[in-house]
């Protein structure tokens, strides 16, 4: 195999992979607080927008990043408050948001462009390297960064008790609520870093196509555990890489070919679901004094 394809190949297939694996980590750091986060799909729908949006007002792609990890973080507070204040349930609220992120996107994208499924080109771009978006090798740094969090500072300690036993964590101190809402508003700034990641030229309605539900996948694939989401986000976003690089080469209709990452994630889940444990209290709500 030619040494520049296996390159181009490799590096292609960590720009298709890491939308999925930043929303992947946002969604362990909700889940092993125990808040089940699907709303990850409409979050990092309204990111890719406001991206687009802060890059061109402001004429700066890095502007547009904060803002789109600023909106990532206001669009999971709605599911906080939702499901941490008001106890409503997790996958409602989730379904809730990624429904209410169509309209709100498409209404956005009319107040800020004039145009209801479509913004303007976005000349304000990230720097390439090896001829992809540079801000996927944050990717490398991203995962041990949330390992590290997770499992060798007294913050992720919490986060994971909140998760695992809520009741012991509050007999020793631990405000669940508040890990609870850390926890949430973490996965949506990671959601805005998806987002600026996924494509940072232009937003088009549906743009995202299902990837904060492969993030879902990867996380419960990965066992709830930052480097096995991220090592699932790679199979899925590799295998869809395959997809669009041989999709024209292999002699079968091209809706199967294109099938493929999505089939495969519902293989994989499966097969590993029932063999998975979540954190036990993974979409339950807490209430203090509760038995």
């Amino acid at each position: 195999m030619d040494i520049s394809f296996l390159v181009y190949f490799l590096a292609k297939g960590l720009e298709i992979s890491s939308p999925i694996a930043f929303a992947a980590l946002g969604g362990v750091f909700s889940e092993r607080a125990g808040v089940v986060n699907i709303a990850l799909e409409g979050i990092m729908g309204v990111t890719t927008l406001t991206l687009v949006w802060g890059a061109i007002t402001f004429q700066s792609v890095w502007i547009g990043l904060v803002v789109a990890v600023f909106t990532g973080i206001l669009m999971s507070l709605i599911h906080a408050v939702v499901t941490i204040t008001f106890k409503v349930d997790h996958v409602v609220s989730g379904v809730a948001i990624n429904v209410f992120s169509i309209g709100l996107s498409r209404f956005l994208c009319q107040s800020f462009f004039g145009a209801e499924t479509q913004s303007k080109i976005n000349p304000y771009l990230f720097p390439k390297l090896l001829g992809i978006n540079s801000l996927a090798f944050w990717l490398i740094p991203a995962v041990a960064i949330a390992a590290f969090v997770l499992y060798k500072t007294v913050f992720g300690l919490r986060l994971r008790s909140v998760g695992e036993n809520p009741e012991a964590a509050d007999t020793l101190g631990v405000n669940v609520t508040a890990m609870r809402y850390a926890g949430v508003l973490i996965s949506g700034a990671l959601c805005g870093i998806a987002g600026a990641t996924l494509f940072a030229d232009k937003w088009i309605t549906n743009m995202v196509a299902g990837r904060g539900f492969i993030a879902l996948a990867a996380v419960i694939f990965g066992r709830w555990d930052p480097t096995g989401a991220v090592l699932a986000s790679l199979l899925f976003g590799y295998a869809d890489t395959f997809r669009i690089i041989f999709e024209s080469r292999i002699p079968i209709p091209g809706q199967f070919v294109q099938m493929f990452p999505y089939v495969l994630a519902v293989v994989v889940l499966a097969g590993i679901v029932g063999r998975s444990r979540a954190p036990a209290w993974d979409g339950r709500n807490y209430e203090k004094g509760e038995d």
